[in-house]
């Protein structure tokens, strides 16, 4: 393993470590403060997500008594978010279906809101109130600026008062430094004891949590099925062909394709495989607070899906070369892909193989079938770099950037968080 690798692996396992000490001194603050529990919500009145979690925020303080500050924050910068406009229009389509599975509000748009309706969101939401009145403002606020209309956002400018025009942006990126400062890059965010939540998909973790420090209740969240995702799905004749875009960096990748590899096993999908070069290799930087939760996240991720994570290599640079010579040249003619796949994501993110090192590579290959000659073979063919580069336009004409990310039927999406839904649809449970 190289030096780099040893040093950035040990510094990401220390960090995952440094949770139990987080949440103990969270609870002696905690208890010198009077017990009191406080909750901080990143809220931006054209995040899609902000809006479902505004939905549910009243629900969970009510039944956990807790104080939920609504923090209104500008959006995040391009290094957070290098594809804002594909993400804006996924995070739209996105929060419908989430509504329709969740039994929640979300009108279906195609653009955002304007911008004159989103700053008078904001003003509103930025005059102090108490905490239990203010997630009822969040709420309104969200439902008439999604539903684009001008004179009820009026009526509640009316209703609730608001901050000078004038103060909205600078106050806006106040509260935004204050989330950076925290520890954290985007809206639709829920803080806790120093522990983040993202969306509706997180909140499990923070029910938990709280239940685990003595409190009762349970808000009984949960996503049901979407009649309009099993149309999209084309699951009707004959079993659907699943493409999932993957990077041998991601460790959201890591933990998606065990669970698609369930899915195909199950005869629920047919599943094809096409990697792309991870976003530092396609010139997108990914800021150090983004880097940070996201292994953090996954880690939480990986413990609830029962899957090996924690001992990690990064594998940037030469050691992604290597993946891709060996998963074309190798891997694809012997109909390994899923399996070089595997274990080459479980190498970098539960075994601190360092796949640029050839002893490391060969070990990765060898145990799923692919001998040393045909990998060192590999390593001297260039011929994956069209067909990178190939999988890249194809999930851009997807209108998606980041992995992992699937298409099936007339569905394309992001993220791992979404498999969940697809089995169900495809399940028919």
């Amino acid at each position: 393993m190289s030096a780099k690798s040893q040093i950035v692996g040990a510094g990401i396992n220390s960090y995952l470590n440094l949770r139990r000490s987080k949440y103990a001194l969270h609870t002696v603050g905690r208890l010198l403060r009077g017990g009191k529990r406080r909750i901080a919500f990143y809220y931006r009145a054209d995040d899609p997500y902000s809006h479902l979690l505004a939905q549910v925020m009243p629900r969970l303080a009510t039944i956990y008594q807790l104080d939920v500050d609504v923090i209104p924050v500008a959006e995040a910068s391009l290094a957070a978010h290098p594809a804002p406009d594909m993400l804006a229009q996924h995070a739209m389509r996105d929060a419908a279906l989430l509504a329709e599975s969740y039994g929640l509000s979300f009108a279906p748009r195609s653009e955002l809101p304007p911008e004159d309706r989103i700053r008078r969101a904001h003003a509103v939401l930025l005059r102090d109130r108490p905490s239990a009145e203010q997630l009822e403002v969040a709420q309104r606020v969200g439902e008439v600026v999604w539903r684009d209309d001008g004179s009820a956002l009026a009526s509640l400018v009316d209703r609730y008062g608001a901050v000078s025009g004038e103060l909205v942006r600078p106050l806006l990126e106040r509260n935004y430094e204050r989330l950076q400062r925290a520890g954290h890059y985007q809206s639709g965010m829920v803080h806790y004891g120093g522990e983040w939540y993202w969306g509706l998909d997180r909140l499990p973790y923070l029910e938990r949590r709280l239940q685990q420090e003595g409190l009762d209740g349970d808000t009984k969240l949960a996503a049901g099925r979407a009649p309009s995702l099993t149309v999209m799905l084309g699951a009707t004749n004959g079993t659907p062909r699943l493409q999932v875009f993957f990077s041998f960096r991601s460790p959201y990748s890591y933990l998606s394709l065990p669970q698609l590899r369930d899915m195909r096993d199950r005869g629920l999908i047919d599943l094809e495989l096409r990697p792309v070069l991870p976003m530092v290799m396609r010139g997108l930087p990914v800021p150090r607070t983004k880097r940070l939760y996201i292994v953090r996240d996954a880690k939480r991720e990986a413990d609830r899906l029962g899957i090996p994570f924690g001992r990690i290599s990064d594998p940037l640079g030469k050691g992604i070369e290597y993946c891709f010579a060996v998963f074309y040249h190798c891997a694809v003619p012997k109909g390994l892909e899923l399996e070089f796949a595997l274990s080459a994501l479980r190498g970098s993110w539960s075994e601190a193989r360092d796949i640029a090192s050839i002893p490391d590579l060969l070990f990765l290959a060898e145990r799923v079938g692919i001998g040393e000659a045909e990998v060192r073979e590999a390593l001297s063919d260039d011929g994956w770099k069209e067909k990178a580069k190939a999988n890249r336009e194809t999930l851009t004409d997807l209108g998606l950037w980041g992995v992992p990310s699937v298409h099936i039927g007339s569905y394309s999406t992001w993220g791992q968080d979404r498999v969940p839904l697809i089995r169900a649809a495809l399940a028919g449970s």
